[in-house]
C-alpha cells in the first residue's frame, strides 16, 4: 500500500507539472503579439465581463468603461487576434452587457507594465487572469443583443446583483454573495488593505469554510427534525451530502477562483473522508487541494491569492495539526491570529511586498464577526433569493448593518498606507522560520531571543556606494521621469514621475515601492525638475509616504525653494551643483527645468529635465563639460539634444526616460542617431525597464527588464529585437 500511494502522489505531481508545463507554452503563444499596435483594427467581440466601477469621470478624463472581451473575428490580413481575451478601455462607452456582441474599431496592443523593483508586476496579473492584450476602443456598434436565456449561473448572479443594489453597501454584499468584487471602489481596497483583511471580502477558504458549516449543520438539523430519513441514509452522509452540495454551489456560483477551488477541494476530500470514516492527515488534503487546482486552473499559480491562500491554510495545519490537548475556541482564535500574524506578514512581504500592522488585531476582531454574524446572514439572503421567497430584504437589511459594523471597526483600527516593505524570498524564508522558533519554543525567553530574527528577516538590505562614490537607479515610470541618486548615507529623487487624469498615481504606486525595496525610504533631498505632470504628478504621494527633510523646485502647490545655478552641497565625498536656471530667469515652462550635476572623481551624471535646444546652448555657453552618464533632455525629443550640446557632453551611457511605444515618438531616430555617432550607449526605460548605472563601474548598466528576461520571470514580454540594441 505505501509503493501504491507514492506511485499514485507522484503521477498527481507529474500531471500538475506538464499543465505548467503547457500552461506556460499556451499562454505565450497566445499574448497579443508587437505587431497588433501597428494600426487599429476592427473586431467582433462578445463582451465577457464589465467593470463598472471603472466608470468615473473627472474634470480632465471623460467617462470610461472597462471591459473583458473575447474576439470572434478579426478582419486583419496580418497579426490577427481571434480567439484572445483583451481588456479594453472604452470612454464615453454606450451601456453594455454580458453576452452581446459588438463590432469595435480598437487599438490593441501587447501586455506592457513598468518593471522596477518593488512594486506590483501588471504583466505577471494579467496572465494570470487568461488576458491576452490591452487596449482601448475608438467607437463600435452592436451587432447582436445578448441572448435572452443566459447561463444560469449569470442569470443568478444577475438577480443577487439587482437585489442587493440597493443597499449602502451592495457592492460588498455582492462580493460576499457571488465573489463579484468589480463593484469595490479603490477606497475599499485601501482600507482593506491597511488592516490586512483583503480575505474578508474576496472569495476565500472562510467563505467556502463556513458554507461547508452552515451546510452541515442544516444537514445534522434535517436529520434530527426528520428521523424518518435515519433508516435509508445515517446521519453523517445525511450532513456530509447537504455539506458538499453547499460547497459545489457556492464554488460554481463564485467561478471557481483559485481561493474558493482550493478550500472546495479541500473541503469535498475532507467530507468524502468523514463520510467514509476515513482518516487523513489535513497536509494530505491540502496537498491533494493544491495539485488539483493547479490542475484545473494552472494559470492560478500566478496570483498572488494562490499563494497566500494555500499559505495561510498550510501555517494552520502545521499549528494545530499536532496541538494536544486541543485548545478552547477562545485560544484556539487567538493562537490562529498569532500564527497569521508571524507566518502572513513575511509570506505577503514576499507575495505582495506590503504588510499592515493592525492585521493581526483587525483580523482578531473581523474574522468571528464576519463568521458568526456576516457571512450567515448573507448565506440566508443568498438562499432565499436562490429559493424565491419574499423575506430575503430582511437578511440582506440585517446583513448591511453587519456589514456596516465590520467596516467602521476597521476604519477604527486603520493605519495610514499599507507599510511598503518588498522582501526577497529567501528572507522571507529565513522569518518564517525564526517566526516557528518563536511559536514552538519551550519558555519565553527562548521566543523572545527569536523574534528580532524574524523581523530582521524583513528588513531590506542594500549594497550601498563606498565614500566618494554614487548610484542611480533611473525607474521606468512611463512617459516621465523619476531617478533615485544614492550616496553612502544619502538618498536624493529627481522628479516623481506622473499622475494621470484617472487618479492613477506613479509616485504612489512605482516610485514609494521602489525607494522601500532598494533601502532608505527617507528622502535628504527632492528635486522636481519643473511643473509638469510627468515630472511632478507623482510628488503629493511621495511627500505623504516618504519623510523628506528638503525639497527643491517647482511643487505642483507653488511651494518649494526654487533652483538657481550657483546652489551646491557635498554628501560623503560626492559633489551636488545645479546648473540651470541662472539667477532671475522668467519662468519658461521646459526651459525653466533644474539640470542638476553629480561628481564623483572623474566620473559625472547630468540630469536636465526638459530644457530645450535654447537653454542647451546656455550651459554649453557656460563651459559645460563631458559627462559619463546623461539622462537624455526631454525623453530624446527632437526638440532637444542639440549637436552642440550633445558634443559639448560626450556621454559615454545615455538614460532615456520615456514610455513604451509613447504617443509622442519619444526617443527621435535623429537624436538616437547623434549619440550613437559618438559611440554613446543607449538604454531607454520604457523598453529596458528601470535602469542601474554606478560611478564605480561607468560602462556597466543592469536593465530590469533584460535581467528578468533571463531568469524565472518568463512571463515578463520582451521587446521586438528592433527595440534590443
Amino acid at each position: 500500500m505505501p509503493f501504491i500511494r507514492i506511485m499514485v502522489w507522484l503521477a498527481l505531481a507529474a500531471l500538475a507539472a506538464a499543465a505548467l508545463l503547457d500552461m506556460r507554452q499556451t499562454a505565450l503563444a497566445e499574448r497579443v503579439p508587437h505587431c497588433a499596435a501597428e494600426h487599429s483594427r476592427e473586431l467582433l467581440v462578445s463582451v465577457a465581463a464589465v467593470d463598472v466601477a471603472a466608470a468615473t469621470a473627472t474634470d480632465t478624463e471623460p467617462p470610461r468603461l472597462r471591459l473583458l472581451a473575447d474576439v470572434l473575428e478579426d478582419e486583419a490580413l496580418r497579426c490577427r487576434l481571434q480567439g484572445r481575451r483583451l481588456r479594453l478601455n472604452w470612454y464615453v462607452a454606450p451601456s453594455l452587457e454580458v453576452g452581446e456582441v459588438w463590432r469595435v474599431v480598437a487599438s490593441v496592443r501587447a501586455p506592457w507594465g513598468h518593471q522596477n523593483p518593488g512594486g506590483f508586476d501588471y504583466e505577471r496579473w494579467l496572465m494570470s487572469q487568461g488576458i491576452n492584450g490591452v487596449g482601448y476602443v475608438r467607437s463600435g456598434e452592436l451587432e447582436r443583443a445578448a441572448p435572452d436565456r443566459l447561463s444560469r449561473r449569470q442569470q443568478l448572479r444577475t438577480r443577487i446583483a439587482e437585489r442587493v443594489a440597493p443597499y449602502a453597501r451592495g457592492a460588498q454584499l455582492r462580493a460576499l454573495a457571488t465573489g463579484d468584487s468589480q463593484g469595490l471602489t479603490d477606497a475599499d481596497w485601501s482600507l482593506l488593505r491597511r488592516t490586512g483583511t483583503v480575505h474578508l471580502l474576496v472569495v476565500s477558504g472562510l467563505h467556502v469554510g463556513l458554507v461547508a458549516m452552515l451546510g452541515y449543520l442544516l444537514g445534522l438539523g434535517a436529520g434530527r427534525l426528520v428521523p424518518w430519513l435515519l433508516p435509508w441514509m445515517p446521519a453523517g452522509w445525511l450532513a456530509a451530502g447537504l455539506s458538499l452540495a453547499a460547497i459545489l454551489a457556492f464554488v460554481w456560483l463564485c467561478g471557481a477562483e483559485a481561493p474558493a477551488l482550493r478550500a472546495g477541494t479541500m473541503g469535498t476530500l475532507g467530507l468524502l473522508a468523514l463520510a467514509g470514516g476515513r482518516r487523513a492527515p489535513p497536509a494530505s488534503w491540502l496537498a491533494l487541494a493544491a495539485l488539483a487546482v493547479v490542475g484545473l486552473s494552472p494559470l492560478s499559480v500566478l496570483s498572488q491569492g494562490f499563494w497566500l491562500s494555500f499559505g495561510a491554510v498550510a501555517v494552520l495545519v502545521a499549528g494545530f495539526a499536532h496541538l494536544a490537548p486541543r485548545p478552547g475556541w477562545l485560544a484556539g482564535l487567538v493562537r490562529a491570529q498569532l500564527l497569521m500574524l508571524f507566518a502572513m506578514t513575511p509570506l505577503t512581504a514576499v507575495v505582495v511586498g506590503e504588510i499592515a500592522p493592525v492585521a493581526g488585531l483587525s483580523n482578531l476582531f473581523a474574522v468571528p464577526w464576519l463568521s458568526f454574524v456576516v457571512v450567515p446572514l448573507v448565506m440566508l439572503g443568498l438562499v432565499a433569493v436562490l429559493l424565491g421567497l419574499p423575506l430575503d430584504w430582511l437578511a440582506w437589511t440585517l446583513a448591511d448593518w453587519s456589514l456596516a459594523v465590520l467596516l467602521g471597526g476597521l476604519e477604527t483600527l486603520a493605519g495610514g498606507a499599507p507599510h511598503l516593505a518588498p522582501t526577497a524570498l529567501w528572507q522571507g524564508i529565513f522569518s518564517l522560520a525564526a517566526g516557528a522558533c518563536a511559536l514552538a519554543a519551550p519558555n519565553w525567553r527562548s521566543r523572545l531571543a527569536c523574534l528580532p530574527l524574524w523581523a530582521a528577516g524583513l528588513l531590506v538590505l542594500q549594497d550601498r556606494p563606498d565614500w566618494g562614490e554614487f548610484q542611480v537607479l533611473a525607474l521606468d515610470v512611463g512617459q516621465g521621469s523619476a531617478l533615485v541618486v544614492d550616496t553612502r548615507r544619502h538618498r536624493l529623487l529627481f522628479d516623481a514621475g506622473m499622475k494621470f487624469p484617472s487618479g492613477f498615481d506613479l509616485g504612489e504606486v512605482v516610485v514609494l515601492p521602489a525607494l522601500a525595496a532598494t533601502g532608505r525610504r527617507h528622502l535628504d533631498r527632492l528635486i522636481v525638475s519643473h511643473n509638469d505632470l510627468d515630472h511632478a504628478g507623482g510628488v503629493p504621494a511621495v511627500l505623504a509616504g516618504a519623510p523628506v527633510a528638503s525639497v527643491l523646485g517647482d511643487l505642483p502647490d507653488g511651494s518649494g525653494e526654487p533652483c538657481v545655478r550657483g546652489q551646491r552641497w557635498t554628501w560623503d565625498g560626492v559633489a551636488f551643483a545645479i546648473l540651470h536656471p541662472p539667477p532671475g530667469h522668467a519662468a519658461s515652462g521646459n526651459d525653466s527645468s533644474c539640470v542638476l550635476q553629480v561628481t564623483a572623481g572623474e566620473e559625472r551624471a547630468l540630469f536636465t529635465g526638459d530644457i530645450s535646444r535654447r537653454a542647451e546652448g546656455l550651459l554649453v555657453d557656460q563651459g559645460l563639460g563631458p559627462a559619463s552618464l546623461l539622462v537624455a533632455p526631454h525623453h530624446g525629443s527632437g526638440t532637444s539634444s542639440s549637436r552642440r550640446f550633445v558634443e559639448a557632453v560626450n556621454p559615454s551611457v545615455v538614460f532615456v526616460t520615456a514610455g513604451w511605444r509613447n504617443r509622442y515618438g519619444h526617443p527621435h531616430a535623429a537624436v538616437l542617431r547623434r549619440y550613437r555617432l559618438l559611440g554613446a550607449r543607449i538604454w531607454i526605460t520604457g523598453a529596458d525597464g528601470a535602469l542601474f548605472w554606478s560611478s564605480a563601474e561607468p560602462e556597466a548598466v543592469r536593465a530590469l527588464r533584460r535581467q528578468r528576461l533571463g531568469g524565472w520571470r518568463w512571463w515578463v514580454n520582451q521587446p521586438p529585437p528592433e527595440a534590443l540594441r
